[in-house]
């Protein structure tokens, strides 16, 4: 498998993938507690629900693969930084900043601290003394992926030039650290469980998930393929999310994260990734970015406008997801391909998906 071009059959089932995580999220984030209240919801399924929050260590794990299966040994070069940081810009930044500016008939400015947020730093800060201002909670991730891409030229260097049997150590490494720390779910040093994490930054504890992702990525590049189905990590990670919802339960989020994009990685051709290849799921999946980031916005208009009932709560899912695939091929995909045609870029990875150039990267 060459790293000099992604392979469409690798990237679209890994983006329909990306969907169901961020729904996750959502429903985590504007439905999780409702329905968790409800006597009538089994047990198993509440868990799941309120584990919603773990579908942001599979974006982590994802974003470290696909970059490392998309630049290795891309990023030699001053131009090749260069054009790396304006695709990475021109991928986080106008969705971002439509989000934040979206929440802002919902707020209060709160002075000062409001600044890092516009500069994707104010998860950077350790907010064990100053609780910094971040008028769309779900955009706390955006800065810790800011950092990640600002050590990605490093780390994919030297993990490409590291062994196979260190990199299966460093991740091994890496979910142990996970598994003593908790630090995949890791939100705000407020929520941790040593001391000395109450003034880590959140990108060095959320690191380890980039990591082990750029090492699955380097094992899938070098040919290591596992005797393991597809579907099997997938149907072990929602098991897993229904038995408990104890805080290292994310390390095993996060090892069957990285399980199952290997594994979906090395089936190009089996019957579930042809399935997560259908064309509506990879648009959705296009459109994940969106539904991730608009979902408080949309949440917020919604129940202001229409109340807080059962309905309204269920009302804002269809409303959201076609909002995002509009925001998605009406604003987002233009605007990023403006920006890298400027610089002389090529477009976007993976073309022809609903007539247009996909947004399929982390």
């Amino acid at each position: 498998m060459s790293s000099e071009k992604p392979d469409i059959r690798l990237i679209e089932p890994l983006t329909s993938i990306r969907f169901f995580a961020a729904l996750a999220v959502v429903v985590f984030h504007s439905g999780a507690s409702w329905m968790s209240a409800n006597a009538h919801v089994p047990v198993p399924v509440k868990t799941l629900l309120l584990n919603g929050y773990l579908g942001v260590t599979f974006f982590f794990v994802l974003s470290g693969f696909i970059l490392q299966f998309t630049y290795r040994g891309r990023i030699l070069s001053g131009d090749e930084i260069k054009r790396f940081a304006v695709a990475r810009f021109a991928r986080l930044y106008p969705v971002y900043v439509l989000a934040v500016l979206a929440m802002f008939p919902f707020i209060v400015p709160g002075g000062w601290g409001d600044l890092p947020q516009f500069f994707l730093l104010h998860r950077w800060i350790p907010n064990g003394a100053q609780d910094w201002s971040n008028w769309n909670m779900p955009s706390w991730t955006l800065s810790v992926e800011f950092f990640f891409y600002l050590c990605f030229p490093l780390l994919s260097g030297a993990l490409k030039a590291t062994g196979t049997r260190w990199l299966i150590a460093i991740v091994a490494t890496a979910i142990g650290f996970d598994l003593v720390t908790a630090s995949s779910q890791v939100v705000d040093n407020r929520q941790v469980m040593f001391g000395w994490m109450h003034w880590a930054p959140i990108p060095i504890l959320r690191l380890p998930e980039f990591i082990i992702g750029i090492c699955a990525a380097e094992m899938s590049l070098r040919g290591i393929r596992l005797p393991i189905p597809s579907w099997l990590p997938a149907i072990a990670l929602v098991i897993g999310l229904c038995l408990t919802g104890s805080p290292h339960v994310a390390a095993f989020a996060t090892a069957m994260a990285a399980l199952l994009i290997l594994c979906v990685a090395n089936e190009n051709n089996s019957l579930f990734a042809r399935v997560l290849s259908i064309r509506s799921l990879v648009v959705l999946g296009g459109a994940s970015y969106s539904l991730y980031l608009m979902h408080q916005p949309v949440h917020f208009a919604v129940t202001t406008l229409l109340g807080t009932s059962k309905t309204v709560v269920v009302l804002q899912y269809p409303i959201l997801i076609s909002g995002s695939v509009a925001i998605f091929f009406w604003y987002e995909e233009p605007l990023r391909e403006w920006i890298r045609r400027r610089i002389g870029m090529r477009p976007s990875a993976i073309e022809g998906v609903a007539g247009t150039h996909t947004t399929l990267t982390p």
